[in-house]
């Protein structure tokens, strides 16, 4: 079983107009609701890939019931503590016309301390089930930015890997727990450490930087189809070369799906970076924010190209 953590979860709401205008009335041709939240995003990928999946963490209101409901429906096991506050909605704009998606995503709920430890329980009891848990997304209001160093140590007490997927501080002292793989989400200011994601160069910088600060793998996002592995050993350059991306919302997501499954079916590094780029791929080719079936994400690994640095000059 693969557990993923959203501690933020939302509400999506898909508002698609046709020739977006600032400053103007815009209608709205089509309207869609859906679960969302990075770590959601997951469950719904590993799922797709007819793997079990329990997704964790905290939902409220009606909205959260919403969410919980949508879940289920698609296979997967919930573990949801509910809090009193509405769980929060994001809205994406999908203009038809131009092709671009734009979002915008509110803070989210305030969490009490018993929520928490509410939570915390749950989560101890869950990692005994599981073979690998995800923890991504970011915070609401009152969850300590130690939150995913906390849950990183409790899983490896459990011997349960962990793969962190976050951002800012809360990515910072997690990886302080040495996860087994850590990506960080530099979606709002493309950088990571101080180092600026703009060319090659500074992702592998970015990559090592992880890794030396103790995750097994580290990976880092290069522009919209490119990406930098890195281990302590080895470092890979991955791009998906498919000519025409439809939808890069829950794209990255899907990539740590990717990774999540291939890591626990035993494929070996390089097979593993195939396999999640094709989920990115698969998830990038549609309007909705992930893709449907394992068969898709296969079709999908002929636009991987994965290669390997045999040394620093190549780099």
């Amino acid at each position: 079983m693969i557990a993923t953590v959203t501690l933020n979860p939302t509400l999506d709401v898909i508002l698609e107009v046709n020739g977006l205008k600032l400053n103007h009335y815009n209608k709205v041709y089509n309207t869609q609701t859906t679960a969302g939240g990075k770590g959601i995003n997951v469950s719904k990928a590993v799922r797709a890939c007819g793997r079990e999946t329990i997704a964790l963490g905290f939902v409220g209101g009606n909205r959260g019931i919403t969410v919980e409901e949508e879940l289920r429906r698609l296979g997967i096991t919930t573990n949801f503590w509910h809090i009193g506050e509405n769980t929060r909605s994001n809205i994406i704009i999908r203009d038809t016309k131009s092709g671009e998606h734009t979002l915008l995503s509110e803070p989210g709920p305030r969490v009490t301390e018993y929520d928490l430890k509410m939570f915390h329980s749950a989560f101890y009891r869950v990692i005994s089930q599981s073979c690998l848990v995800i923890l991504s997304g970011s915070l609401p209001l009152g969850v300590p930015e130690e939150i995913y160093a906390y849950l990183i140590a409790t899983a490896q007490e459990g011997g349960v890997k962990t793969i962190l997927n976050t951002s800012g501080v809360q990515f910072s002292k997690g990886l302080e727990r040495k996860p087994f793989l850590a990506s960080p989400d530099i979606r709002e200011t493309n950088q990571f450490g101080g180092i600026l994601i703009d060319r090659e160069k500074n992702a592998i910088k970015a990559a090592e930087k992880i890794v030396q600060k103790g995750a097994e793998i580290a990976v880092v996002s290069l522009e919209e189809q490119k990406d930098i592995i890195a281990t302590r050993d080895e470092l890979w350059f991955a791009e998906t070369t498919y000519p025409k991306i439809v939808n890069l919302i829950g794209a990255g997501d899907a990539l740590i799906a990717g990774f999540a499954i291939a890591l626990t079916e035993g494929k070996n590094l390089k097979e593993t970076i195939e396999f999640a780029m094709a989920c990115a791929l698969a998830s990038a080719l549609r309007e909705e924010e992930e893709f449907s079936s394992r068969e898709e994400v296969e079709k999908c690994r002929r636009w991987v190209k994965v290669k390997k640095y045999e040394n620093r000059m190549e780099r």
